[in-house]
């Protein structure tokens, strides 16, 4: 083909591909977007609600998810559902999660994720201000129902902090 329209073609228009797009255009690059379903009616992004969440540093594959992983990946009403089915790709993943699931995997990956995540958020607010569309800074809240689930996220929210992610435990007193 002769004729050249673009030189960047990204496959995939959820907040990714678009915000790849979007650099690549200010860059000068002709940049061509498809995607499958442009109604974006069952993209990930959609499910996410759209929150830029930096609290989030700390992998999925870690210590004491492996059981509520297995009852999660059974059940098709939770978040982490997968048909079950004899496929050498998905028991080849499950394996590697199950491996990355300990201690020196979280602590590896704390200082990787938040980095991403508060980049992210950076740019998030960046693109707000410079497309001028809304973007809400509530922040993220976790409710506790008992005093050792209140333990656990005090625990988390100091990790938090150590990766420079803002995090405050409030307590019935406060």
């Amino acid at each position: 083909v002769s004729d050249k329209s673009h030189d960047i073609l990204i496959i995939g228009g959820g907040v990714i591909g678009l915000c790849c797009g979007w650099y690549l255009s200010k860059a000068g690059r002709t940049v061509t977007i498809i995607d499958r379903d442009p109604t974006r009616r069952s993209s990930c992004s959609d499910e996410n609600a759209g929150m830029v969440v930096p609290s989030h540093f700390i992998p999925l594959a870690a210590p004491g998810v492996i059981s509520q992983g297995l009852k999660w990946m059974l059940n098709p009403k939770s978040p982490f559902y997968m048909r079950p089915r004899l496929d050498p790709a998905l028991w080849s993943w499950c394996w590697k999660f199950f491996r990355h699931a300990n201690a020196r995997h979280v602590e590896n990956s704390k200082p990787v994720l938040s980095t991403l995540s508060l980049e992210s958020r950076r740019l998030f607010l960046e693109l707000a201000d410079e497309l001028n569309f809304d973007l809400a800074k509530r922040g993220l809240m976790m409710l506790c129902r008992t005093e050792a689930g209140l333990e656990d996220e005090a625990k988390v929210a100091a990790q938090a902090a150590a990766v420079g992610v803002e995090a405050e435990v409030c307590d019935a007193a406060r």
